[in-house]
């Protein structure tokens, strides 16, 4: 089955280096050992993702530099964007303590490089997505008619709170900014009930269930997806956190009706992306 991923980053170095130097995935580095072997080529990734019947992925830079001291990845995900312009569609990193300099700099992207909207990460900036720190960039997302990934349900990290990116939080700026589209990256996995909620209620509001095999609670989501929120599930295999054959496999194992899968895998995402 032909699919989009809808957050998927080539584990090439630059990718890798991004996780290692980051202090909150210092209990994932230890855990797996990952970066510890050589780092595949970003064309062995592509040609990767593509013989598992991807189509594009949503490559989405972070920026938290402020607070975690890791340099922002858009750069690299310019790059990867200007090398595989056919696979690949752009989010911008966005570090809220930057100010309007930040601001400047994804319209810029935005307007002249082809970025396809925002990313954020509340938990990692400890700064709650309904923040007056990043309501400029909503602004500025609704003017420019472009979406915000909000990365929400983090994984265990030491010295982070999960509190910033409750899906409580995403209602509220679904409710201030109902003209922008949020989608809840991670599909706040450890507020199950709020997430689907929040989704469900708001119609500018829509979530990618990446690295679901980290979901505990994929039981309560499923009945959901293959009902009342059947058009606003994005599949994501969180790449290269879940490797992407795994995230694949573990798709088919799920009790997705066909419908319902073949409108996650591929046409919700491919609509939201305006792909034809």
């Amino acid at each position: 089955m032909k699919f989009i991923d809808f957050r998927f980053r080539p584990c090439v170095k630059a990718v890798v280096d991004s996780i290692l130097n980051n202090p909150v995935f210092g209990g994932f580095v230890a855990e797996t050992g990952f970066g510890s072997g050589p780092a595949p080529t970003l064309a062995e990734e592509v040609e990767l993702f593509k013989s598992l019947g991807g189509v594009k992925f949503v490559m989405n830079g972070r920026d938290c530099e402020s607070v975690s001291k890791a340099a922002s990845s858009n750069d690299g995900v310019l790059e990867t964007m200007k090398a595989y312009p056919n696979e690949v569609i752009g989010f911008y990193g966005i570090d809220p303590y930057k100010g309007m300099n930040a601001i400047y700099a994804f319209k810029k992207a935005v307007l002249e490089d082809g970025f396809a909207g925002a990313s954020i990460d509340g938990d990692i900036c400890h700064l709650d997505v309904c923040s007056a720190k990043f309501y400029p960039l909503y602004t500025v997302c609704c003017e420019l008619n472009v979406p915000v990934i909000m990365t929400t349900g983090p994984a265990p990290m030491r010295g982070v709170s999960m509190a910033h990116t409750s899906p409580v939080n995403v209602d509220r700026v679904a409710a201030d900014f109902p003209d922008l589209r949020i989608v809840m990256s991670h599909a706040a996995w450890n507020y199950p009930h709020e997430a689907l909620a929040t989704v469900f209620r708001n119609e500018n509001v829509y979530m990618d269930i990446s690295d679901m095999t980290m979901n505990m609670w994929m039981d309560l989501y499923v009945p959901h997806i293959n009902d009342r929120i059947a058009d606003k599930v994005f599949f994501g295999s969180a790449h290269p956190f879940t490797h992407i054959a795994e995230a694949v496999e573990v798709m088919q194992g799920f009790g997705l009706t066909e419908e319902a899968r073949r409108k996650v895998m591929y046409e919700n995402a491919a609509a939201f992306l305006n792909i034809a």
